[in-house]
Order: C-alpha cells, then structure tokens, then sequence
C-alpha cells in the first residue's frame, strides 16, 4: 500500500541507477506536492545528488502551461563517485509547475516528479 500511496501521489524519481535524487524539494515541498507561491514568486531549489560518473549538468524545469523553460546548473567541475547539495534561487511566478533533472557525462541520469504550482 505505502509504494502504491507514492506512485499515486507522484513522491518518486526515475533514474538509470548511476544518478541517485535522495533529496528534492521547492519551498520545502516534495515531488506530488503543491507549492503556494508568495508574492515575490520566488522559492528554493534544494536538491542531494549521488553519482558514479562525473556529472555533466542539472536542470530546474518549468512550466506554464504554454511554454517550458529550462534553469541550467552546470557540473562539469565534478569528479566519478561524488555527492553533492544544490541550491539555486528559483523565479518561478506565472508557472504551474516545476521539475528537476541531473545528466552524467555517459548521458545516465534521475529525473524528479513535479511540484505543482499555486
């Protein structure tokens, strides 16, 4: 029941096994669940990747409801078996929703679920 309660809900990641998401939350709210923006429109981004390549680049990625758009966070500086925290400023006024995705350097990666927008 609890596995079927998070797919329901949408509290998971998917990965290829080499790129792990042990954390990701936006203005303290995980993957299935929603975020009340204030009116700065602003929150944090704050993920924990694991990794065995070096990592290559993240992503926040947003949307509106008619376009997507992308926050780019370079990792090229990392090394093979590494961890590493994140946190990045989010602009996030006039979306619906917002995801995050990291990219190894032989293209393995995690990708989280959304966290839905009000």
């Amino acid at each position: 029941a609890p596995v079927l309660q998070a797919l329901r809900d949408g509290a998971f990641f998917i990965s290829t096994g080499e790129v792990l998401l042990p954390r990701f939350t936006v203005g303290g709210k995980q993957s299935g669940e929603t975020l009340k923006l204030d009116g700065t429109g602003r929150a944090k981004l704050e993920v924990k990747l694991d990794w065995t390549f070096p990592m290559s680049f993240a992503e926040a990625i947003m949307g509106d409801g008619r376009e997507v758009f992308r926050q780019r966070i370079d990792l090229t500086e990392t090394k093979a078996f590494g961890k590493q925290s994140i946190v990045e400023g989010l602009e996030l006024a006039g979306k619906n929703w917002v995801r995050f995705e990291a990219w190894d350097v032989a293209a393995n990666g995690v990708i989280s679920q959304p966290v839905w927008l009000e």
